[in-house]
């Protein structure tokens, strides 16, 4: 009697036993089978326009309806969407029309981006179309390959030199442009690595190297309907992205694109500095400075991610003597942990700084300090930004003028210069923090 009192426990125990293994195996068996670490951070960057046109650092033609999900380096957020419209642009003899419509969106592996330009005439009719339209999409399987195509690419009742093109041509088809250059049809740029695939559709590109009767510049291009999809998958807990820029003009007539401008891979630095320096920046009119250095940084490591931005100019003068400075440096900071914590920090100096008519402006003036100019505009210092559009972010502009009068400067009510400018951002593998 004694073992049979004895036996019950035991077997018990073992039904118990047998019954928690058959629970964990049928756990493991319907759960998704899915390579990914829970720590890798997985972003998608779609981007997507329908027009643009420059020369060097000179845009000719801003980026027609340009549209994005959040942030530099994408979203961790699907599934997503956004979509932007324009009315043609007009800038003879390169350019006319081209209403254009784009879209671009994430869902679970995948990114995707289409721009769709319609009723475009280019170089004084030496180029034609009904529609152009680009497609990039990139996916990820479970194990972490990417794939990119530009399925969906086609031209509607394209005209070059009196050619016609309908549907789909072969990618990166040439055709020389005599006595001016050459255009690329179906430009794809693929890339695909270890933490990253894009693909990069550019339906029509011009490319002007030679002088011409039309009068453009050697060295301009013009790229119609672009659509870029991006995947990034990095084995750590968060994703940082930014840039950093000497100035950057843009509004109404008169813009630039930015000067030494270096940007941060969202596949990280591996704590290697990021330099781009110039010496002896001039925009005539506007401002001149000794010398800009920007660099950019970043470790993404499986526990802990972090990076720095910084933005660095020397000799400022602005307007003729309107702002002057010997030295400014803007600095951002950003870091996540494997708890999901993240850090934001970003500081601005100035040394000599001096505005005319405002001696109250010296060094030590606080973050964030505007300052109303008379027959001009405002004047911001020191700008320290967080959280710009939502996302988790720190920005830091040394100086910014915005122009909202006229003025004896002759420049366009809405312009708006940048100078000194660092950006950085974090995306983690759960989204921001809750």
């Amino acid at each position: 009697m004694q073992y049979l009192e004895n036996a019950a426990p035991v077997r018990l125990s073992t039904m118990k036993y047998l019954a928690l293994v058959g629970l964990v195996m049928l756990t493991m068996a319907l759960a998704p089978i899915n390579s990914f670490a829970q720590s890798d951070t997985t972003s998608y960057s779609p981007t997507a326009y329908g027009t643009y046109a420059f020369v060097g650092n000179t845009v000719l033609v801003g980026q027609t309806a340009p549209t994005s999900l959040v942030g530099q380096c994408g979203t961790w957020q699907f599934p997503l969407s956004t979509s932007a419209t324009a009315a043609g642009v007009t800038l003879l003899p390169l350019i006319s029309g081209g209403a254009v419509n784009t879209t671009v969106s994430s869902n679970s592996q995948q990114a995707q981006a289409q721009a769709n330009t319609t009723s475009i005439n280019l170089l004084a009719g030496l180029i034609t179309a009904q529609a152009i339209t680009a497609v990039a999409t990139t996916t990820i399987d479970n194990n972490g390959n990417f794939q990119v195509s530009a399925a969906g690419s086609n031209f509607s009742n394209l005209v070059v030199l009196g050619h016609v093109y309908n549907g789909s041509v072969p990618a990166n088809t040439r055709i020389n442009l005599p006595l001016l250059g050459y255009v690329v049809l179906n430009e794809q740029i693929p890339n695909v690595g270890n933490e990253s695939g894009t693909m990069t559709v550019n339906m029509l590109h011009v490319y002007v190297n030679v002088g011409n009767l039309l009068g453009l510049q050697v060295g301009t291009q013009l790229i119609v309907s672009n659509a870029s999809a991006t995947i990034y998958n990095v084995p750590a807990p968060g994703i940082i992205g930014g840039y950093s820029f000497g100035t950057q003009v843009s509004g109404p007539l008169l813009a630039s694109s930015p000067t030494a401008p270096e940007t941060l891979p969202c596949t990280g630095t591996n704590g290697q500095v990021l330099t781009a320096t110039q010496v002896g920046l001039n925009l005539p009119s506007i401002l001149s400075a000794g010398a800009l250095t920007d660099t950019v940084e970043s470790n993404l490591a499986a526990d802990y991610s972090s990076g720095e931005n910084t933005a660095t100019i020397t000799g400022l003068n602005l307007l003729n003597g309107l702002v002057t400075a010997n030295v400014m440096q803007g600095v951002v900071d950003a870091s996540v942990d494997q708890y999901n914590d993240v850090t934001l920090n970003g500081t601005d100096s100035l040394v000599g700084i001096s505005v005319a008519g405002h001696p109250e402006i010296t060094d030590n003036i606080p973050a964030n300090t505007s300052v109303p100019i008379a027959g001009l505009g405002t004047l911001y210092l020191k700008e320290i930004i967080y959280g710009y559009s939502g996302h988790q972010s720190v920005e830091t502009r040394s100086v910014e003028l915005v122009v909202n009068q006229i003025n004896i400067y002759g420049l366009p009510i809405g312009l708006d210069l940048i100078i000194g400018d660092a950006y950085i951002d974090v995306i983690t593998w759960s989204g921001p923090p809750q």
